[in-house]
């Protein structure tokens, strides 16, 4: 597992005027906000391969890093609100995930796997800003004071973990399958009259058999600082453009460390995977319908990655509960949470009552 370490570089002053240089979204620059300096990210091109490798090698041979070292000069704090620890270069003064205002400091923690890849900020924060405005605005039933209430806090670029899998998959299963047919039987209606109608039925077959699933790049998110509801639809992310890690990248923006460890990625890899076997397990047993017993999976040839991805994220309290919403910093998308307006929904249950009733009323004039 030797590969799986990188090089890390020292620093990045700027060579015209010493201050700190910060990466540009959707270039591969790194900037000098002082003398407007440019200097160019070295070693990343899209030609450069990204590399995968072996699961199990990885569990068996487990290959530690600090941390703080993926940045130079950097320290990680954990919130004492919502325990997420995050990689930052400057004093922090509240969480991105939560909005807790006390961050505490943490002498030195270990990471077993460091990321290798990422996808740098492609959006910046105005037009990331503006996605999340509309989003707002597009809520049904969300509070009149909710946009400005959201505005006062603000929104911060923060990198997530992840993992992705490759896994070549052999599920053998046993089941039913079912074939319908049609036999034509005779009522009486409800004025008293004989009529005959067709009614399906089912034979069951029994049947066993095995199907291959070849899955590429599972995607499963390595923090736990928010619901993966909200982080799984930001998918999809443009994998294809992933770049080779080098901390230049992160300069200007929060890293959070990862918490589910590449066992436990793999886990909910596997619960991703699943739909798809059972899916494909029901194509394998054909029929009109489709019962499965029992199934058991074989995962062979598994491969993964760890990279970083961006987002933006707003954390603002509304009414004393935290409320998290995230841009996609590749494309845009947003997911997140909201309060509901219960005035707003008892106003539009009672109309739709009072239009149901004058519906009725008109009809039976």
């Amino acid at each position: 597992m030797n590969n799986l370490e990188i090089n890390l570089q020292s620093e990045f002053p700027c060579s015209q005027c010493g201050a700190k240089l910060m990466y540009v979204p959707g270039s591969t620059v790194i900037k000098c906000d002082y003398c407007n300096h440019q200097q160019n990210i070295q070693g990343n091109t899209n030609s450069l391969e990204i590399l995968e490798y072996d699961f199990e090698e990885a569990i068996n041979n487990k290959k530690s890093i600090k941390s703080n070292s993926l940045i130079s000069d950097s320290k990680e704090v954990q919130c004492s609100g919502c325990g997420a620890i995050s990689l930052i270069k400057e004093q922090s003064t509240r969480c991105p995930f939560c909005g807790s205002a006390i961050v505490l400091d943490i002498k030195e923690s270990f990471d077993r796997i460091a990321p290798e890849s990422l996808l740098p900020f492609k959006i910046e924060k105005g037009e990331a800003q503006k996605s999340f405005l509309k989003w707002l605005n597009s809520r049904w039933f969300a509070p009149n004071d909710l946009i400005k209430r959201a505005q006062t806090d603000g929104m911060d670029g923060v990198y997530l973990p992840f993992w992705t899998f490759d896994s070549n998959t052999i599920t053998n299963y046993k089941g039913e399958r079912g074939e319908f047919y049609y036999t034509t039987e005779s009522y009486i209606d409800s004025s008293g009259r004989t009529q005959t109608r067709s009614v399906q039925h089912t034979r069951w077959y029994n049947v066993s058999g095995n199907v291959n699933v070849i899955f590429d790049d599972i995607i499963v998110c390595a923090s736990d600082s928010l619901p993966h509801s909200i982080i799984d639809n930001l998918e999809p992310w443009d994998l294809s453009e992933l770049l080779p890690y080098s901390p230049e990248f992160l300069s200007g923006f929060i890293t959070e460390r990862y918490k589910i460890d590449l066992k436990a990625g793999f886990e909910f890899a596997k619960e991703k995977m699943n739909n798809e076997i059972i899916n494909s397990i029901h194509a394998d047993i054909g029929g009109d319908t489709q019962r499965l017993h029992s199934k058991n999976t074989n995962y062979k040839d598994t491969k993964f990655k760890h990279i970083l991805l961006p987002i933006w994220i707003s954390c603002f309290k509304y009414k004393e509960k935290i409320y998290r919403i995230v841009v996609n910093a590749r494309n845009g998308e947003v997911s997140g949470e909201r309060p509901y307006s219960w005035i707003k929904i008892t106003l539009a249950i009672l109309s739709s009552i009072i239009l149901l009733s004058c519906i009725y009323y008109f009809s039976n004039l």
